[in-house]
């Protein structure tokens, strides 16, 4: 064992500060964040063979099974809510659930709700590396920027829907390395709206700036990280059928931030403005 598994409760504390920090920074900042972790003692590498990083709840579920100790005190991990899948320590495995395709709705919608991410809290491994659909929520008491027009939000599992999409590759990669981590708006068309949305300026994304691609600042890429780790909530749904889902989920929620296929009277206005601030350059 390269560290310990015996910690005071303000180790504890500190410790799980400083992963939740590490889960919104960028690449090149978590380096010095994980010395950070490691100059208190803990290692999850001495609990873990998983090597695609790990979250506060990895580290209470460590906490709950008795592999980390807690000296003098009694101590309790925060409890998980019923609602999110329960995360599990374990060496990383690619993640396969059933495929759905079906044309019930509601039958969708169940399953959604048994595939939540909270990017704060949860382990990316619970999603899976297959194709399929998402959709982006905001946590209570969260809000989207304000704009001189307000859109008219719906609700999924008491929750305000913003945003649908879709992987066709995988769904771990697109709607969790892409959108939450990737740090890059001009490779995830809902970073770039909720950028636009905070008057975040844009910049060329490659060095030939006249192909129109753009992003943000490095500094205005990290704000808008660490704003949808703590603002948004994803639920995912693993199938061959996302396209047609697609439709039907824009049709259900007409979510403010999609403006493909998305023709619905109600938030016209909105999505007029959101694009013509993302053509703003």
């Amino acid at each position: 064992m390269k560290g310990q598994n015996t910690f005071t409760t303000s180790q504890i504390d500190e410790i799980k500060k400083l992963i939740a920090d590490k889960v919104r920074a960028t690449a090149d900042k978590q380096k010095g964040i994980r010395a950070k972790i490691r100059k208190l003692g803990f290692h999850y590498s001495d609990f873990s063979s998983k090597k695609d990083g790990y979250t506060v709840a990895d580290f209470e579920a460590l906490i709950r099974s008795g592999q980390i100790k807690v000296i003098g005190s009694n101590y309790k991990p925060t409890e998980q809510l019923t609602t999110k899948p329960t995360t599990t320590i374990k060496p990383a495995t690619t993640t396969v659930l059933p495929s759905l395709k079906t044309t019930d709705l509601t039958s969708l919608l169940q399953t959604f709700k048994q595939n939540r991410f909270d990017p704060t809290n949860d382990s990316e491994t619970i999603i899976p590396d297959q194709s399929g659909n998402y959709i982006v929520c905001l946590k209570p008491n969260s809000n989207l920027s304000t704009v001189s027009v307000i859109p008219i939000l719906t609700s999924f599992d008491e929750l305000k829907v913003v945003y649908t999409g879709i992987a066709g590759g995988s769904l771990i990669s697109r709607d969790y390395r892409q959108h939450f981590k990737g740090n890059n708006a001009g490779r995830s068309t809902l970073r770039k709206s909720l950028g636009v949305l905070f008057d975040y300026k844009q910049i060329p994304r490659d060095k030939d700036p006249s192909n129109g691609k753009t992003k943000f600042g490095q500094a205005d890429e990290e704000k808008l990280t660490k704003w949808m780790c703590d603002n948004l909530i994803m639920f995912f749904l693993p199938t061959t059928d996302f396209d047609s889902i697609e439709i039907k989920l824009i049709n259900h929620f007409n979510p403010p931030l999609n403006l493909k296929n998305n023709h619905n009277s109600i938030n016209a206005d909105f999505r007029k403005l959101l694009s013509t601030l993302r053509s703003k350059k």
